[in-house]
């Protein structure tokens, strides 16, 4: 009796988990069915959808400039040159996908803090297209 009151347990975690946005594996997709025939609650909505990169953005010299004012503006003294050593890692474009450091910026990650409320969603994608082009350097 205990044993299966143990796995019943383990089955309600692994249930609870699954139904965590956070910690979901969000590269499922949901039955579509499931999906028309309840809509996700408020509380419970999955966050917007990463902004999309494609090279016309990456190249937009417009957006470069934007970002590289966003990033002398913040991000410079924590991942600028004379931030070393220590005060947050050095960034390495080469092994980042754009909608990666997005993230990163949109939401945080650990000791860095979110910037979506201080920067608009273009001004983030625009720190983002600097930081992936090749002439970025910190």
């Amino acid at each position: 009796m205990q044993k299966s009151t143990m796995r019943i347990a383990g089955i309600l975690f692994v249930a609870l988990l699954a139904g965590t946005p956070a910690l979901a594996d969000d590269t499922a997709a949901p039955a579509a069915a499931e999906t028309a025939a309840q809509p996700p609650a408020a509380d419970n909505a999955a966050p917007p959808p990463l902004a999309p990169f494609p090279k016309e953005l990456l190249n937009n010299p417009e957006y470069i400039e934007q970002g590289h004012e966003v990033f002398n503006k913040i991000c410079k003294f924590c991942h600028g040159k004379a931030a070393y050593p220590g005060k947050a890692p050095k960034l390495q474009p080469s092994r980042y996908k754009p909608e990666f450091v997005y993230d990163r910026v949109t939401n945080g990650f650990r000791g860095m803090p979110s910037f979506k409320e201080q920067f608009s969603d273009k001004e983030r994608q625009a720190v983002v297209v600097f930081i992936m082009s090749p002439g970025f350097s910190n």
